[in-house]
């Protein structure tokens, strides 16, 4: 029974990818960059004095 579990799910995983691949992308895409520049914003930052 686990096998049709399986099976349905990467048969949706797979139409999923085939239907929103780009957005997909782009938002990993996106999200890599706010990471990368939050990365920075913080490695940059003061600390307070005291």
């Amino acid at each position: 029974m686990s096998k049709i579990y399986e099976l349905i799910g990467r048969l949706v995983v797979r139409l999923a990818w085939l239907r929103f691949g780009r957005q997909i992308k782009l938002g990993g895409g996106v999200l890599a960059v706010l990471v990368l520049a939050g990365g920075y914003l913080l490695a940059r930052r003061q600390p307070p004095e005291g």
